[in-house]
């Protein structure tokens, strides 16, 4: 058995999808953590006629269309043979959440923030269900757990610093460059899936052929 330490944790290869995905997550997740903190002053300060209720109805809308729509998503994602379609859905999820920060930056009323959060909504459901798919075949069956947790931290450290510095950067910069930023932020992300597709042109969904031996 080996001695736990830092150095043995670190030291296991993972699958370049497996890398790919998680710093597009973390790209793509702390992008908005930029956003989060400050939203309710956003909308108070720059739409008309806002409410708190406001804030609460547009979450209210991104979490129903996204609760909806991914299982209408992944439901058809899993009867279609192939990953091409898992890849066009993630980019196509990816390339919308890229959109809204910019629609954001753009909004004037009430009814448009609605709008944009049920695009929001749909984004996240094409983008959720092929990125956990994708992750869960291409993941190590000998560090699930591992794989798992350093995306999550990856994630975790990320807003960490998004969340510290978000509502600074907006009372220094504005709010339009916080959105840009995000939006640049999306953007990358979306072009780290772009040479993913050499590994999903492929007839079936299977448990890939690691290029690394597996051991204990």
């Amino acid at each position: 058995m080996k001695q736990l330490s830092l150095k043995n944790i670190f030291q296991t290869k993972v699958h370049p999808v497996i890398k790919t995905l998680i710093i597009n997550n973390i790209l793509c997740l702390t992008g908005w953590a930029f956003i989060n903190p400050i939203f309710a002053v956003f909308v108070l300060d720059k739409i008309i006629g806002s409410s708190l209720g406001t804030i609460g109805v547009c979450y209210f809308i991104y979490f129903v269309v996204k609760g909806v729509f991914q299982l209408i998503i992944s439901n058809y994602l899993d009867k279609t043979e192939g990953e091409v379609d898992d890849y066009f859905a993630l980019l196509f999820g990816q390339f919308l959440n890229l959109v809204v920060p910019l629609l954001l930056l753009f909004s004037q009323s009430i009814v448009e923030l609605y709008l944009i959060f049920f695009l929001y909504g749909i984004a996240d459901a094409l983008y959720v269900p092929p990125w956990n798919a994708l992750f869960t075949r291409y993941i190590n069956p000998k560090r699930v757990s591992f794989e798992w947790s350093l995306n999550s931290t990856g994630f975790n450290f990320g807003s960490a610093l998004a969340v510290l510095i978000g509502s600074s950067l907006a009372a220094v910069l504005g709010f339009p460059l916080v959105f840009i930023f995000v939006a640049f932020c999306q953007l990358v992300s979306f072009l780290i899936l772009l040479p993913l597709k050499k590994y999903f042109y492929h007839q079936k969904k299977i448990t890939p052929q690691y290029y690394f031996p597996l051991r204990d």
